[in-house]
């Protein structure tokens, strides 16, 4: 039993560390804003006119879906980032890992105007951070998969991590001081943030 648990911990662990570090990272990144992230470069904007096949909605965001659906884009619309003018025509913004779509109807024409905007490798690996199915993509549905995993691996190796340093008669004590010292760090940590914010 304690063998399996060991190469179960360990395999697991290397699978998931892709994830963990991407996860770790974009935390990072969240909290410090760096600015090689906000700056890496993508490619040069591209701009396409393509045909468009929607009937007019009056609600801007099912409008949007469905001409975001009728070009065969994937993302998410950004509802703020959302208009319509005085001909009926709309204008909003797409987003997702790797492209940035702005999008223009033009009714009458019966066509659409796209502006796409690639997005440089490290703004792609900080989009990674928790993200689920992407509308319209098949692969996203994957990673959405693989982060369930890495989330359910990461309890199991807390729990099977403890029990196998409970069965070790050797690293008992240094394991007991290491886990003594974080539950101070962290309570501290805690108290900071309580009493000074």
């Amino acid at each position: 039993m304690r063998k399996w648990l060991l190469n179960f911990h360990l395999y697991g662990g290397l699978l998931c560390a892709p994830y963990l570090i991407i996860f770790g990272f974009s935390s990072l990144h969240f909290n410090h804003h760096f600015g090689f992230i906000e700056h890496s470069a993508g490619t040069p904007t591209r701009v396409w006119e393509a045909p468009l096949n929607v009937s007019a909605l009056e609600d801007n965001d099912s409008m949007a879906e469905s001409v975001r659906d009728s070009l065969g884009l994937m993302g998410w619309t950004l509802p703020w980032k959302t208009k319509r003018d005085a001909d009926g025509d709309l204008t909003f913004d797409l987003e997702r890992p790797g492209k940035s779509y702005t999008v223009q109807t033009q009714l009458k024409n019966r066509s659409a105007r796209v502006e796409a905007r690639s997005k440089g490798f490290w703004q792609v690996v900080n989009s990674l951070h928790a993200m689920g199915a992407v509308p319209n993509s098949g692969f996203c549905k994957w990673w959405g998969g693989y982060t369930e995993v890495c989330t359910a691996f990461v309890l199991f190796a807390g729990v099977s991590g403890i029990y196998l340093w409970l069965n070790s008669k050797r690293e008992r004590r240094i394991g007991l001081a290491a886990l003594g010292l974080a539950v101070l760090f962290s309570c501290g940590l805690m108290f900071i943030v309580i009493r000074w914010g």
